[in-house]
């Protein structure tokens, strides 16, 4: 740290002819007596001590160092927002186009950016603000950007739009779940007591999962499949059957949308397959005496 502190604070490397440089030829050749020679980190404290640098000179000029860099960043980038507002103040439209509800509107710039692209569009679907895409080469590339970033936006709107309507029932059956799967909690020290009252009563937890013993009783009434993992659970026909009976008796909003979403699982559930037959035909044969 001797050294880089030196360095920092004389802009030299750390060499013993620089520190004889600014030390002088005496001082070097004093420590040199003593045994203090360049290698070692007692010549180059001796050599700070000499000229006064104080212990933090490298993080100072570190600091310093990423603060210069740091404005030069932002300059940097006020300069490129003022270059691109002064190029978008006078651009003109060259077409219009809707895609599915947004409008797409590409422009030609007065003149070329620095990387000699000319074009932009912008997508807006009402009450929305416009977007922008980047400059463009051509106005088809412009065009076809903001197609791709329409169509992401779709995509997640609709991603959210599903979410959304599960949360809406699946929120009640976790909550239900989570409750009959709970155990009370109590902070005993809220009263030092160490009895369980309802003045330290703070709510009920289970553990963050589905509760393992009645997975492995489900199981074992062959409704369910573990992976070998236990990460995975695999219902089959009749599992789905009972759990579609046990849906359409709750009432709670959405659940019938969410079953008519699915209601190609009745002609599924209902499907004798080849290998449904066989399983069939095997379990005959194991109850029958």
């Amino acid at each position: 740290m001797d050294k880089n502190n030196f360095e920092a604070f004389t802009n030299l490397p750390a060499l013993k002819k620089n520190a004889i440089q600014v030390c002088g030829q005496e001082f070097i050749d004093s420590l040199t007596k003593k045994g203090i020679y360049a290698k070692d980190s007692k010549f180059w404290e001796e050599v700070n001590k000499k000229l006064n640098i104080p212990n933090d000179a490298y993080e100072i000029k570190q600091a310093r160092e990423q603060a210069e860099r740091e404005q030069l960043l932002l300059e940097k980038k006020a300069k490129e927002q003022a270059e691109t507002r002064r190029l978008l103040t006078n651009k003109k439209a060259i077409f219009i186009k809707n895609r599915k509800d947004w409008k797409i509107t590409v422009f030609e710039l007065p003149e070329s950016d620095i990387f000699g692209k000319k074009f932009v569009a912008e997508y807006t679907r009402e009450p929305d603000l416009p977007e922008k895409t980047w400059f463009c080469n051509t106005k088809g590339d412009a065009y076809s950007q903001a197609c791709n970033r329409v169509d992401e936006l779709e995509r997640r709107e609709e991603s959210s739009r599903i979410f959304m309507e599960h949360y809406a029932v699946m929120k009640d059956l976790y909550l239900m779940i989570i409750y009959l799967s709970s155990r009370d909690q109590h902070n005993r020290y809220l009263n030092n007591s160490h009895e369980n009252s309802k003045e330290n009563f703070t709510g009920v937890d289970c553990w963050n999962g589905f509760n393992f013993e009645i997975i492995n009783a489900l199981e074992a009434e062959g409704l369910l499949e573990l992976s070998t993992t236990k990460k995975t659970l695999t219902m089959n026909k009749k599992a789905m059957k009972a759990a579609r009976e046990i849906l359409q008796k709750i009432n709670i909003d959405g659940v019938n949308r969410l079953l008519e979403q699915r209601e190609y699982h009745e002609e599924y559930i209902n499907y004798m397959s080849p290998l449904d037959i066989m399983e069939e035909q095997e379990e005959e044969e194991y109850i029958s005496p």
